[in-house]
């Protein structure tokens, strides 16, 4: 999440929140299942890889992360950074030709046409861009034809559970810009049902805490106390969604199936 934003810590959704965790919960992709040396200070996110998975990194950006999850897989494992910019992959390779890591590697592309095979990656990551996506559909979509059987997607994003001003929206956007782009977290959590993942959603939320002045500008002092309220469903949040791709595709879910979105 960016920086300028801080975030009030919210272990638990609460239970009058429509932003709960999804059902189901997740299975184990197979690989090894050694624990990490130094679990403790692994993002949360990143607790799902396993030594010799194959990781697919969206919107790797100049590759921060995509380096960290190197490490974790350790090499016998493969990360693939794929970004839209020129200049991010660039620096990229760049950066990589330096720390000569040999299971990194950085392809130009968008995520809502992924350049990748069919079920190739045991885990695919996209942080903070799904939200910049015209068709969410599509990216959705396409993480799901990209996951092998078993293994998991994971999102980190924005969303809302009540309606917020538009106002509000757009001045925050500005500091994160794919604020912009939240939408309820039952929508946020559709797209990823709908495309076939059947076990898993949200698992982490924080809900954001704007600058009190761009607040004030928007809200009556009674929103106000709503929105810095921990407990209330008003606001902004960011959120964790991890789901789990079967281990068999049901003919109307299968990733090659044209017409499972036409009803």
């Amino acid at each position: 999440m960016d920086t300028c934003i801080k975030t009030i810590d919210q272990k638990e959704p609460t239970e009058h929140s429509s932003c709960g965790c999804g059902s189901g919960g997740c299975g184990s992709h197979s690989g090894n299942t050694q624990k990490h040396n130094h679990e403790s200070d692994i993002p949360e996110r990143f607790q799902l890889l396993q030594e010799g998975d194959r990781v697919v990194d969206l919107g790797s950006g100049k590759g921060t992360d995509s380096f960290t999850m190197a490490q974790l897989i350790g090499p016998t494992g493969k990360v693939i950074g794929i970004d839209h910019s020129e200049s991010n992959i660039s620096a990229s390779r760049e950066y990589l030709d330096k720390l000569r890591i040999s299971n990194v590697e950085f392809r130009q592309g968008t995520i809502d046409a992924i350049p990748l095979p069919h079920e190739f990656a045991n885990v695919v990551y996209a942080s903070c861009v799904f939200n910049l996506q015209e068709n969410k559909q599509k990216v959705a979509d396409e993480m799901y034809r990209i996951c092998d059987h078993g293994g998991y997607v994971c999102v980190s994003d924005y969303v809302i559970i009540n309606d917020i001003p538009e106002g509000l929206r757009q001045e925050a956007a500005a500091l994160a810009g794919c604020i912009s782009g939240a939408e309820k977290a039952t929508d946020f959590m559709d797209y990823f049902h709908k495309t076939g993942f059947t076990k898993g959603g949200i698992v982490q939320v924080d809900k954001v805490q704007l600058p009190e002045e761009m607040m004030l500008k928007y809200l009556t002092a009674e929103e106000f106390a709503s929105y810095t309220d921990v407990d209330s469903d008003d606001g902004i949040f960011s959120v964790v969604l991890v789901v789990e791709k079967p281990e068999t595709c049901a003919s109307e879910s299968c990733c090659h199936n044209p017409d499972k979105h036409k009803n």
